[in-house]
């Protein structure tokens, strides 16, 4: 079996990190043949920044790159068996060209990018959810199989294609592990995100301002974040690196997913969960979506939707241990055995054989 990869980004971001370039390793042990294209590589993603100039330039090269590797696939299209988008938004002609080659095309998308992510978001990202409200449609159109993370994003793919499939995740639970924390007279609330999305931690200021003030010895460990802070609460903040980041994971307590309830949230695959309880940590997150079918309250973490059961729930693990490594041990259980990346691959290779059998049996 040959399979073409066509990933929006390289390795350092998330997405393509875990729904691409994790699969390759055991995919190839299986005998598969794997190639990769990446529209936006990871030196590019890192020359973006807020600046209006260089995020239109970003773009503008990210549209040309999509184009290009657009051209790609379609004349290397009859080499393949399988072909797996992740992401990735053609501009026509592709999709047009690309039709004829849907029997083996799988579109595989996270999150809900067919709607708006921040609604005061500017002009730029405006016209760019725009695009992607008519682009998602297009490539599912175009696609034999949706692959996706949830039942909220399922329910959007159908829509246009004939068969999805949900793949959660996956988390590489062979990397991310638990260890045991130094002797530390701190209790370490963590969460791990970006600039963009520190902004969901306002919906837990006024709990944590409240538990800062009831325990002294309580920290807010933030991994990649942007800028906040809450009086009286010690605050250590903490850069992203795909090399430390399990180190950082490790030093927390106790993890934390705040969510508000829209349309754009309710398709997260829930990964910054994933992330904490396999390293064996307890979780407290919002109940949206996928975070309940991640979340069993009460054993793994706690689900909270008041600041009064933020303050609750967080109160208990915070002065009970034992409780602590019981649900972060469940945690850890309930990923190895149903979101982790050597499942999630089995699952993939046996739908991408499926499939391709399917199809061959049809053209008999």
């Amino acid at each position: 079996m040959k399979i073409l990869f066509v990933a929006q980004y390289g390795p350092l971001a998330a997405s393509s990190r875990t729904r691409v370039f994790g699969y390759l390793p055991l995919l190839r042990r299986a005998g598969v043949t794997c190639d990769v294209r990446i529209v936006t590589p990871d030196d590019l993603v890192k020359r973006n920044t807020r600046g209006i100039f260089s995020r239109l330039l970003y773009y503008v090269l990210s549209y040309s790159r999509a184009l290009w590797t657009g051209w790609a696939c379609v004349f290397t299209a009859p080499l393949y068996d399988a072909i797996l988008i992740q992401k990735v938004l053609f501009s026509f002609p592709i999709p047009h060209l690309l039709r004829r080659y849907r029997h083996k095309i799988f579109f595989d998308f996270d999150d809900a990018i067919f709607t708006l992510e921040n609604p005061n978001a500017g002009w730029i990202n405006r016209l760019r959810t725009r695009r992607r409200a008519m682009g998602v449609p297009t490539m599912l159109q175009i696609a034999h199989c949706a692959i996706v993370e949830n039942a909220y994003t399922a329910e959007f793919a159908a829509r246009y294609c004939p068969y999805v499939s949900q793949i959660t995740g996956p988390i590489d639970t062979a990397r991310y592990i638990p260890k045991k924390k130094a002797a530390d007279e701190k209790i370490a609330l963590g969460w791990i995100g970006s600039q963009w999305t520190t902004r969901y931690l306002d919906l837990i200021r006024d709990p944590l301002a409240v538990l800062s003030q009831r325990y002294p010895n309580l920290e807010l460990r933030l991994i990649g974040a942007g800028d906040f802070d809450v009086p009286n609460l010690q605050i250590a903040r903490l850069d992203w690196a795909l090399e430390t980041e399990v180190g950082h994971l490790q030093t927390f307590d106790i993890g934390l997913m705040p969510l508000p309830d829209d349309p754009f949230t309710r398709g997260k695959g829930g990964y910054k969960l994933l992330q904490y309880m396999a390293c064996g940590l307890p979780v407290v997150a919002s109940p949206v979506e996928i975070n309940r079918e991640i979340v069993t309250h009460g054993k793994t973490g706690f689900l909270t939707e008041t600041d009064a059961e933020w303050i609750e729930f967080l109160g208990t693990l915070i002065e009970n241990k034992i409780l602590r490594n019981r649900m972060g041990a469940a945690g850890r259980t309930r990923v190895i055995a149903h979101y982790a990346l050597e499942k999630s691959s089995e699952q993939l290779l046996a739908l991408l054989q499926r499939s391709i059998h399917q199809c061959d049996t049809l053209s008999q």
